[in-house]
């Protein structure tokens, strides 16, 4: 017997899960979709104990997809254009709309499947080893350099090792002098610096376009794929980074960011990290920041990694063939 990529959530599930279950099915779906009564269907089947009446089974089966309707009109509300996902108009049909080398598409869909890749409910074939390798230190990389270009509303370079182009980390930070960062960077590192670092802990610097450095501020970005995020804010590292690689720091307004591919849920956790890790971006933001820049980029706006986008697409396809005959 075929073992199933996605399985239905338990009953207890939150909406947010349901509804990852749905956007998953879909991604998995020759046809792009899934149906909401597959749900309803699966936890009718695992109650230990069937409703009293037949009044509570409809509640409980019309609050699921009330559930279910609103959980989707936040996602579509939180990231626009950069949500590939829909119901249909009868709210039983969930659809993928846009072909998974849309980046309005894979930009979200890698977020979603990056949550999935450890400890999920509803994912029992996450990618294989050599798949996640190259999340964590390619694909993501690419989407973070994009969701902070879009964010700062200019140029991007991306710091981050290992380096698709085998540069230096000086080459990249030169880079960013001559876009315009107005830092200026130092011809060999400082006396201090690791002589085995190659990215001190920043990922990506970004700055909104100016006609002249210095930009009025700087983002530098932390990239993290795992669920140990909390424990890696940019600001870290940062002054290590400045002394070790940096002669002028520009204007000294510098922001910090974290990229994350999961959703933060909890209010509490979320408003404490942002007091330590500054600007967080998760799964309902770096697609549409990563989106933003890609239309910065056709305007003329330098950015590193804009045209391996297509990176993220092969990805995806290359995760969807590895399961989808096994």
């Amino acid at each position: 017997m075929t073992k199933r990529i996605v399985v239905p959530p338990p009953v207890e599930a939150d909406v947010s899960v349901i509804v990852d279950w749905l956007e998953l099915t879909s991604f998995f779906d020759h046809f792009g979709r899934a149906r909401v009564d597959e749900i309803a269907g699966s936890f009718k089947t695992q109650e230990e104990t069937p409703p009293d009446n037949f009044g509570d089974a409809d509640r409980d089966n019309d609050n699921l997809r009330e559930g279910i309707e609103n959980e989707v009109l936040a996602r579509q509300k939180a990231l626009g254009d950069a949500y590939p996902f829909a119901l249909d108009d009868t709210g039983e049909e969930f659809r993928l709309e846009r072909q998974i080398d849309d980046p309005r598409a894979s930009f979200y869909l890698l977020c979603l499947i990056a949550t999935h890749i450890s400890k999920s409910v509803i994912l029992s074939q996450p990618p294989c080893d050599k798949l996640v390798y190259k999340l964590r230190n390619r694909v993501f990389q690419v989407l973070g350099t994009l969701a902070v270009a879009g964010f700062a509303q200019g140029p991007a370079v991306s710091v981050g090792y290992p380096r698709q182009t085998k540069e230096g980390i000086l080459t990249v930070l030169a880079r960013a002098q001559q876009w315009g960062s107005g830092l200026i960077a130092r011809n060999k590192p400082g006396k201090h610096a690791n002589p085995r670092a190659n990215d001190a802990g920043i990922d990506v610097i970004g700055w909104p376009q100016s006609d002249r450095p210095p930009p009025p501020h700087i983002y530098f970005a932390q990239l993290a794929s795992g669920k140990n995020w909390t424990l890696k804010p940019a600001m870290l590292e940062y002054s290590n980074f400045m002394d070790d690689f940096f002669e002028e720091h520009g204007t000294a307004q510098h922001n910090f960011v974290t990229i994350i591919p999961h959703r933060i849920f909890d209010e509490l956790t979320f408003t404490r990290q942002s007091k330590t890790h500054k600007a967080i971006f998760d799964r309902h933001r770096a697609p549409r920041h990563a989106l933003a820049a890609l239309q910065l980029h056709d305007r003329g706006v330098l950015m590193d990694e804009a045209c391996n986008a297509h990176q993220i697409y092969r990805w995806l396809r290359q995760y969807r063939r590895s399961v989808s005959f096994t």
